[in-house]
Order: C-alpha cells, then structure tokens, then sequence
C-alpha cells in the first residue's frame, strides 16, 4: 500500500525529514510549481542519504493554471471589492492586482475560482487585456495558487516550457517517476513519456485525473500511464460537487480494470494541517476508500505545511493496517 507525501517548508529540515522518511511513507512528492534547481538538487541528495529506499516522484504541473507572485506573499480579499487578473508579462501589479500564468480569454460574467474553489471572482469587464473582476467571497489570496475557469476551457499544450525547463534540471538528479498534472488525453502521457526518453528517464508516469475532460477519456488515459490518481482538489472545481464519490468510484474501477494502481489525493486527512488528531469523517473516508479498491494515498497540506507531518502519516498508516488486518492477506 503506497503513501505519498508532499514536500514543503514544514518537512524539510532535521529532524522532521528524518521522522517524515522513517514513519512508514514509500514516496515522496516534489511539486515543480514550487521547488527551484538548488532547492531541488538539496531535497533529493538529502532524501537519498536518509532513506535510500523512499522512492521521489516529481509533480510536472502540466495545463495547471496559477496565480503568480501576490504582493508580500498574501492579500485579504473582500467581498464585493474590484480585483484584477493581468497577463504575467505586465509589470504594474499591486496588491489590487494578481499575475496569472497563462492569458485568460474570458467574457464578463465568467466566473474565475481560485485555490481550488476556495475564492469566487466575477468577471465584470475585458479591459487592456486585464480581467476587472469582483471578489464574492472574503478569502486570503496566497502566491502560487491554482485557476480554474469552470465553462470555459483553456487550449493549452500538456507541457509548458517551464514543465520542459524543469524535466531538464530532473534529469540531472535520481528521480523515480513522475506525476502529470491537468491530463486531458493519452497524449498528453505519450508526449511526457518521449521527453523523458529523451533525457534518458525513467519513463514512469502518474496521470491526475482532475478534469472532466480527463474523466470523459479516462479509458485512453489509463492504457497509455503507469498509475492514476485522482485528483479531488480540482477535480471538484471541474464537476459538481455532489458527483465527486461517484466519479471516485468510477476511476478506481476503471483503473483496476486496465491493471493500474490508483492513488488517491486531496483532502485525505486535510484536518491535519491545523490538529494532531484527524476528523472522524476523514477516518471514514480513508477507509472507503480501502473498500472501493485504492492502491494509495498522497498527503499534500498534510506534510507539505502542516503542524506534525509524520504524526499525519502515522494516523493514516494505522487506518491501513487496521483495514488490512480486517479485510484480510489479500491486501499485503
């Protein structure tokens, strides 16, 4: 049974790496969105040295839309307040103002949802190549936060040429396997796959379902990658929300169909962020996930920023091995 966890600044010092590496993990997650060069050169030198046996898989962020740099970091949001969204090249943002990293060709009245639905934007006028939006929620907008513009698809290639800048540096370090963000179709799969046989890669290859285009091709996706995981962040931006455990059902089973272990992400144990105990309903979730057949789990607030990273592990791993030893061998 496979447990992921993600790398961040609350797991990447001694002692909480040696603890995180040691508390029952198989893989870490490098997430390319934030990691740079020496950062990355570092993070895997150390991870080698302390547990050789941890596998390190690298998040490629794909059609992954994001915010760019916020001024200081963060900026409160308030509702009704007018902000704006510029292409990345412009150079006058302000705190009234955020980069996005791709250009957004929408209309008044499209709707823009930001960190994973968590803030609503309205577009209310096109103006110089800027979106004029009004903020419906109050919310603390972060740098790096993803952009989702449910109804209005985004025409975006399944590599950016940052995605091609970092596959280089990757190339340079010992790295397992990757993960593909924003999959929409095998070929996204078969595009990665030649790049890494190009820098002479393991060709390994996590697809994240988490559009519904992605879910509409999901059989070609599953032949053409070596494991899938299901996404719920986005996932849950991209479809209605009362659909999510039937979706969930439908990819694990067609996942096992095609032979591909399946990996389940977002809001696993989300409590864990804040608490050194999880919510019960999470408990439940984790184990229902056992039943429906998930082959793992990745942890990504959890350990990336969270109060105890290993302490959320640990939690996680006794609920597997309490599920194992009820459903039986059949799950070593």
């Amino acid at each position: 049974m496979e447990i992921h966890v993600t790398a961040g600044p609350a797991c990447l010092a001694e002692p909480r790496l040696r603890e995180l590496l040691n508390s029952g993990i198989t893989a870490v997650r490098l997430n390319m969105s934030y990691a740079g060069e020496e950062m990355l050169t570092s993070v895997v030198s150390h991870i080698r040295e302390l547990a050789p046996h941890v596998k390190i898989g690298a998040d490629i962020k794909g059609r992954k839309l994001r915010i760019g740099a916020v001024p200081f970091g963060k900026v409160m949001l308030k509702a009704g307040q007018m902000f704006r969204l510029a292409e990345e090249t412009k150079t006058n943002c302000t705190p009234g103002c955020a980069y996005v990293s791709y250009p957004l060709k929408l209309k008044a009245g499209a709707v823009v949802l930001l960190d994973d639905g968590a803030i609503t934007l309205t577009v209310t006028e096109v103006k110089d190549g800027e979106l004029i939006c009004r903020v419906e929620t109050d919310a603390e907008l972060t740098s790096g936060c993803g952009v989702n513009t449910p109804g209005f698809p985004i025409e975006l290639p399944p590599l950016s040429k940052k995605d091609y800048d970092d596959i280089e540096i990757l190339s340079k370090l010992s790295i397992d396997f990757v993960y593909l963000s924003y999959v929409e179709r095998a070929e996204d799969i078969i595009i990665l796959k030649e790049t890494l046989h190009r820098y002479k890669m393991k060709d390994i290859v996590v697809a994240k379902v988490e559009l519904a285009e992605a879910i509409r091709n999901l059989d070609e996706i599953c032949a053409a990658s070596d494991a899938i995981c299901i996404a719920r962040g986005d996932l849950g931006v991209e479809i209605a929300l009362p659909q999510i455990p039937y979706v969930q059902r439908h990819i694990v089973k067609t996942a096992r169909q095609f032979g591909r272990p399946v990996l389940l992400a977002g809001e696993v144990m989300l409590s864990l962020v804040n608490r050194y105990k999880p919510f019960r309903a999470e408990l439940t979730d984790v184990i229902t996930a056992l039943e429906q057949g998930v082959d793992g789990f990745i942890l990504s607030d959890e350990t990336a920023i969270g109060v105890d990273p290993a302490n959320a592990v640990r939690h996680l791993h006794a609920l597997i091995q309490e599920f194992k030893q009820r459903a039986g061998s059949q799950y070593d």
